[in-house]
């Protein structure tokens, strides 16, 4: 590895400006530039359209080799679905993150289910349909609740789980009848429901050797108390307790280290990071919901908090074959992330309203998501708005912190959950 690598990050969350934050810390790096970045990120590390897409391949790799770029590092799915990574190797540029096939753990639940059942990883049992009639045929059939999934990419909005008839007949008219998620939903997965706790588990691989992060416990649901509709995340906490180091040892042995192999198998390594969605029994046995082929958002604003070393060596071994066979080195305590999110979100978010955000200050750090600069003010432009993250001695030091911070925003039209972090609590 180079003295100092000149890096690329693409994305545009919360997740990216928290990546950005431990980039910037690197003792390796010599320059970040970001595409397309956010109201957060300084202007100066920011790429425009005229010079970078990371959708016409040839404008891409033109800027990579113009721009002496050591390594790439993709934080949301899509690129990598699409095959940034793909071009990357064409170029022998270092990425962080899947080749296209093997980001298809993530673009086709269908794909990520069949991989499973050859690597005998524990899950839900499951079902694969082309049409509504021969889904709907089966729903009727089977014992409920159930878990509909349109096949693709539906950006964490394309998964119903459906305790009586009615929500399943609901979800599959929205996926086949009225193409709610485009070609996404052309096939769809039913499977059975998995009863138990959930958990995150990121982990960086070379495809051979691999590092777990922290375990977080992400909340999904819109509103307290864990109601309302599905939202990419409303807040996260690390580690969560539900992972303890059995539940994580059997998660190596039976989850990690089998999917690894079976992607060595198909001649495809799997290079980058893999996030792998836990439903933990009562009884301490780890299932997987799903397969994703980035970091999750929120989890990584407070998980990469922990890490208590230099993040962009780990990335450059991960992308180039050479991760040491060791642990990452962490910090003790816990930490917390709570979303600042838009009124209306998930469904339709309001935008476009001045935000007045104190600086970071103690052990909170503000990390932006859906927000632009317009006229020399920042205004929010998405769902999502802000992650208060803060780290603490313990968990309930680290949340109290957030939302102490979160009383100086000064916004409106805005809300989050009061309750992050309550199970472990």
């Amino acid at each position: 590895m180079k003295n100092k690598l000149k890096v690329l990050l693409i994305g545009s969350g919360g997740r990216e400006h928290a990546l950005a934050d431990s980039i910037l810390k690197s003792s390796s790096l010599g320059e970040l530039k970001v595409f397309p970045g956010n109201g957060g990120f300084d202007t100066d590390l920011i790429l425009s359209e005229t010079e970078i897409s990371i959708k016409d391949k040839s404008k891409f790799i033109e800027y990579i080799r113009s721009s002496n770029t050591d390594l790439v590092v993709v934080g949301p799915e899509d690129p990598l679905v699409f095959g940034i990574s793909d071009w990357c190797a064409e170029i022998n540029i270092p990425c962080f993150g899947p080749s296209a096939y093997c980001a298809q753990i993530e673009g086709s639940k269908h794909f990520a289910k069949e991989m499973m059942k050859k690597a005998k990883v524990p899950t839900a049992s499951f079902a694969v349909f082309l049409d509504h009639e021969s889904a709907w045929t089966y729903a009727q059939k089977e014992l409920l609740p159930l878990v509909v999934k349109a096949d693709g990419l539906a950006a964490g909005k394309g998964v119903t789980v459906a305790f009586e008839l009615v929500e399943v007949k609901r979800a599959l008219d929205e996926i086949f009848l009225e193409s709610k998620f485009g070609k996404s939903g052309n096939k769809v997965v039913i499977e059975s429901f998995l009863e138990g706790e959930e958990a995150s588990l990121f982990v960086i691989t070379d495809g051979n050797n691999y590092m777990c992060l922290p375990a977080a416990q992400d909340h999904k649901r819109a509103y307290d108390g864990d109601i309302g509709p599905n939202t990419g995340g409303m807040g996260a906490y690390a580690p969560a307790p539900i992972v303890t180091p059995l539940v994580l040892a059997e998660v190596k042995d039976r989850i990690i280290e089998p999917m690894l192999s079976e992607f060595r198998s198909t001649g495809n390594v799997y290079k980058g990071l893999l996030y792998v969605g836990l439903m933990i029994t009562k009884e301490g046995n780890p299932n997987v919901v799903e397969f994703n082929c980035r970091f999750g958002d929120p989890e990584t604003q407070c998980v990469l908090r922990l890490i208590d070393e230099d993040i962009l060596p780990i990335f450059y071994a991960a992308s180039t074959n050479s991760l040491p066979k060791r642990e990452l080195q962490l910090k003790q305590g816990s930490s917390s992330v709570v979303v600042l999110a838009a009124k209306g979100y998930p469904d339709s978010p309001q935008k476009g309203m001045v935000l007045e955000v104190p600086p970071n200050e103690g052990n909170v750090i503000v990390y932006h998501a859906g927000t632009k600069k317009e006229n020399d003010k920042l205004v929010a432009s998405g769902g999502r708005i802000l992650g208060i993250t803060a780290i603490g001695d313990n968990l309930k030091k680290a949340i109290d912190s957030c939302y102490e911070f979160l009383l100086k925003i000064k916004t409106h039209d805005t809300y989050y959950r009061k309750d992050i972090g309550r199970r472990a609590l």
